[in-house]
């Protein structure tokens, strides 16, 4: 019986980490978005389908990896590409 509440108490951890994540995951994503279009309004350009794509992993590689200041960044300063931006330059997540 020990056995079974462990595993179903492993379980349970295990889907909450999981739908923890996901959350992570979708506001990262809104947040690459807007970064690769400030890119291109900022640099006044119009970035390839892969420079966008390596632009948003890139992104998504260091919002999963320092997502508490990125996503704060985002929350702050949701539709303002300069705001935005110097927010993440600030934190040095790109350097």
């Amino acid at each position: 019986m020990r056995e079974v509440t462990r595993i179903s108490l492993i379980c349970l951890l295990a889907a909450v980490f999981a739908n923890c994540q996901d959350i992570v995951e979708k506001k990262c994503n809104l947040a690459c978005d807007q970064f690769v279009s400030c890119t291109e309004k900022t640099l006044k350009l119009t970035l390839s389908n892969e420079a966008k794509r390596s632009g948003h992993i890139s992104c998504m590689d260091g919002c999963t990896t320092h997502n508490s200041d990125i996503l704060k960044c985002f929350d702050e300063e949701p539709t303002s590409c300069s705001g935005f931006g110097n927010c993440v330059l600030q934190i040095g997540t790109l350097e």
